[in-house]
């Protein structure tokens, strides 16, 4: 499916009445069309997104999600979202152990943290080089897999 497509399936699904009438109620002014054109926007930022894995994105009340499943199939979701928190922080009685690091993952990220400046002030030197750029992406997709 196009974009077009999509977006024309998704907003002739969704429930503007509904919408329209919670936030009539919450005192908020909004016209369709401002709706569906914010809607619109989120559709088009997940559809052009390049993440294979999912991706979520927000704008006023409206969550847009989209997943693929088995590499075969592609779901969106649109939601309208009103959120009431609550939120609780306090110190621990004792504060949790920190796992064993092992020397050789110490090791390893530090050469790998090297690996990361040499890179970098490569592709600073050379920009349109886009080995050092996507070597540069790779060191820190291990970076975060040993943190």
């Amino acid at each position: 499916m196009n974009l077009e497509q999509i977006q024309e399936s998704l907003i002739s699904d969704f429930n503007f009445e509904k919408v329209m009438n919670i936030l009539e109620k919450l005192n908020e002014k909004y016209v369709k069309e401002d709706l569906i054109n914010n809607i619109k926007g989120l559709i088009k930022m997940a559809y052009v997104s390049r993440e294979m894995e999912d991706v979520s994105f927000t704008s006023g009340h409206f969550i847009i999600n989209r997943s693929y499943y088995e590499g075969e199939e592609v779901q969106y979701d649109l939601s309208f979202l009103l959120e009431v928190n609550s939120n609780l922080s306090y110190e621990l009685e004792k504060p949790f152990e920190t796992k064993n690091i092992n020397e050789k993952e110490v090791l390893l990220k530090k050469k790998l943290e090297e690996l990361l400046l040499i890179n970098t002030n490569a592709y600073k030197e050379d920009s349109d080089n886009y080995t050092y750029e996507a070597n540069i992406q790779r060191i820190e997709r291990m970076i975060e897999v040993l943190d």
